[in-house]
């Protein structure tokens, strides 16, 4: 697809008449945009055959450029004017020990340049036109990836090299045919020469539209005789629809434009039509008019157009279908885990407590499994975006090695946590996706250890003045060996095929870990022995927000007061909490009134938006959870509606709400929160998760500054 999308921009600026070095800049451009790091050069060869001249180079030092803009091919001048001297690919993969290089190491060194590879630029009839070349800031080979990508670039610059020539030839002729018209003979014989060679249609027309000159392709191209031809006005074989693109063009002609460039469909003269690329100029009273049949390019980029629309399409649809889904899957998950959660909370026996707590371990497998497979369905289509936020880097990954210690504390076994000396302090990233793989990997270490202990280290390093988390997770664990590791990060794979009868899982855990870093600009290795265990290590670019220091001051000053908010009553009054839950599905009202029901909470239950906002106009609330999806008003619309007629009564206090849905995918968070909820929380929900939503969101209500009556 990379190189499908370079073809068509190249196309495009040849057929808009972009200039020659437009258009190598822009094939560098797109080479560099589709391989991240990669600096790419055009050189041109001279008209004497033996020296590179600069084409394009937008990325590379300028004084680098400039130091090889013009130097004399031969059989070891570096990778470019070795190409071009013996017309084949030079890869050099490390400059400062390749012979090809001896002349110009220190010049390469000092532009940070460590590997070279060069193709060379053939036109028709292999004719030596140029090299384009590719760079890397590292010691590295070629893959078939880069070697695609070079060899289409070449093709490209070939392209519009020949086509820029060609124009410049008919423009040449064009030119030599206006002034030999000032001699009868020689314009005669000029022209008719011009005429007959050419295998574009060639004609001359006067202003009013006719033709009184075309040339033999007429015949070839479209199947018109010459008597045709001066029979009809230019305009009566372009098709109705495109009529309007040619008066366009004739009215720039007559606004002084030398020269225009246009593309309309042509009738044949068996009534069939192709698409012919015109370039025209004016010369007194006549149009010198130059066509080209582009109707295979026109079809192949109509197909490609059509082909991107039904890719979207087809994406777009995976996106809903995998959004219902997950509320689908989601609504009656919640009320296995909601329900199993508030009897866990009841008096029960000892083998009823068992019971119970292997259906809750068995909800969190079935909801991991679920989360798993949308994201790894989001990442195939593109779909999965990082939210960066500023964060605590020990306040956000506290919580997972909590809940670490307590897997392991329960198999038995060791854990320890070693905090680097500056692993600390406020850090701008994806804190959701730093934890989500953190717990990833030490869910892992804890479930394929059976003896010994699980260990973290966490540490910032400083690299070039940028910092990078580094994230270390070992165990003593079955392990694996060393050509498993190979396919340990392909979807569905584990390293053992074994460990999947032994130990269960999709294998899909450190796909999504691998795919999230790649996204984040990290990097994940691994290394195992069977029967001792594995060590896990990461690193991700993570930039502080704020110095060290200056964190460090702020943290020793005393903490400011904050309400005290809690479940069982209203912080300010002695009155228990109300909370009125929108929610249409019956099963999930239960839930969530099993869960509150130890609380004391004072709940009104509603089945749908519209009477959600009913009850919220008729009484005060402390806090509203309401569902996304639901008959007669949905929940976005129903909190709208909300804000809405809170605005017209600033009198009364803002009143927090929290949407409680199936519905968890990233676009749906930020459609809850644009129609004004306080907080998301996605289903299946637990009765820990649903306590702690509440007591957020109350919390953010808390801060919230008194509004504004309007004047």
């Amino acid at each position: 697809m990379a190189e499908e999308a370079m073809l068509t921009r190249t196309m495009s600026l040849i057929a808009a008449g972009a200039s020659l070095p437009l258009i190598l800049n822009a094939i560098v451009t797109s080479v560099e945009i589709d391989h991240p790091g990669v600096l790419c050069s055009i050189l041109l060869l001279d008209e004497s055959g033996q020296h590179l001249l600069h084409g394009a180079a937008p990325s590379l030092p300028h004084f680098y450029t400039a130091a090889i803009d013009g130097v004399a091919i031969g059989p070891c001048v570096g990778s470019c004017g070795t190409a071009a001297y013996t017309g084949k690919r030079v890869i050099v993969s490390d400059i400062q020990t390749d012979p090809l290089w001896a002349a110009f190491r220190e010049l390469a060194g000092k532009a940070g340049l460590a590997s070279c590879w060069s193709e060379p630029i053939k036109g028709s009839g292999g004719r030596l036109l140029g090299t384009f070349a590719m760079y890397h800031r590292d010691i590295r080979g070629a893959e078939p990836g880069d070697i695609r990508a070079i060899l289409a670039a070449a093709h490209l610059a070939a392209i519009a090299i020949e086509r820029k020539e060609t124009e410049e030839a008919l423009a040449a002729s064009e030119a030599r045919a206006r002034r030999a018209c000032a001699g009868e003979q020689a314009s005669l014989q000029d022209l008719d020469t011009l005429f007959n060679v050419s295998q574009d249609l060639l004609s001359i027309v006067t202003l009013r539209g006719y033709t009184i000159k075309a040339n033999q392709s007429w015949h070839t191209l479209l199947g018109y005789d010459s008597d045709r031809v001066m029979r009809s006005r230019f305009i009566d074989i372009v098709h109705p629809d495109d009529v309007p693109i040619m008066i366009s063009a004739n009215d720039r002609l007559r606004m002084g434009e030398p020269s225009v460039n246009f593309i309309v469909r042509c009738e044949c003269a068996d009534g069939t039509y192709k698409h012919v690329e015109w370039h025209a100029g004016q010369a007194g009273a006549r149009l010198y008019c130059i066509g080209r049949d582009v109707t295979e390019r026109m079809e192949a980029e109509a197909q490609m157009q059509a082909a991107r629309a039904e890719a979207e399409a087809a994406n777009r649809a995976k996106s809903d279908f995998l959004a219902n889904m997950s509320h689908e899957v989601r609504t009656p998950l919640n009320g296995v885990i909601g329900v199993v959660g508030a009897l866990a909370q009841t008096n029960l026996t000892p083998a009823q407590r068992e019971m119970v707590e292997l259906i809750q371990s068995s909800g969190a497998t079935l909801e991991r499994l679920v989360s798993d497979i949308l994201d790894v369905s989001k990442i195939e289509a593109g779909r999965l975006e990082l939210e960066l936020r500023e964060f605590d880097l020990q306040n956000a990954l506290g919580s997972v090695l909590d809940v670490a210690r307590i897997r392991a504390d329960e198999k038995g076994l060791g854990f320890k946590v070693e905090w680097g000396g500056s692993a600390r302090g406020l850090f701008r990233g994806d804190s959701v996706r730093i934890k989500q793989i953190l717990d990833n990997l030490l869910s892992n270490a804890v479930k394929f250890t059976t003896q010994g202990e699980v260990g973290v280290r966490i540490e910032i390093e400083d690299v070039a003045a940028s910092e990078r988390i580094r994230l270390e997770v070992r165990d003593t664990g079955v392990g694996f060996a060393a050509d498993g590791a190979a396919d340990l990060f392909e979807r569905f794979s584990q390293a053992d095929s074994t460990i999947t009868r032994r130990f269960g899982g999709t294998g899909l855990g450190l796909s999504i870990i691998k795919a999230l870093l790649e996204m984040m600009g990290g990097s994940i290795e691994v290394s195992s022995t069977p029967g001792q265990g594995s060590v896990f290590s990461l690193n991700i670019p993570l930039p502080r927000t704020l110095a060290l220091a200056d964190y460090d001051a702020d943290s020793a000053r005393p903490a400011a007061s904050t309400p005290d908010i809690d479940v069982s009553g209203h912080p300010d009054q002695d009155r228990p909490l109300r909370i009125l839950l929108a929610e249409d599905n019956a099963t999930n009202q239960k839930v969530v009134e099993l869960i509150l029901a130890p609380y004391g909470v004072d709940l009104t239950v509603v089945d749908n938006g519209e009477m959600a906002l009913k009850a919220f106009e008729d009484a005060t609330f402390d806090l509203v959870l309401m569902d996304m999806q639901m008959p007669v008003m949905d929940g976005l619309a129903a909190t709208r509606a909300l804000r809405a007629f809170e605005r017209g009564q600033p009198q009364r206090q803002r009143t927090a709400v929290a949407m409680l849905s199936a519905n968890a995918m990233e676009h749906h968070r930020d459609d809850a929160y644009q129609a004004g909820a306080d907080l998301h929380i996605a289903k299946p929900v637990t009765a820990e998760g649903l306590i702690l939503g509440v007591q957020e969101a109350l919390s953010l209500n808390a801060h919230e500054p008194p509004r504004q009556a309007s004047a």
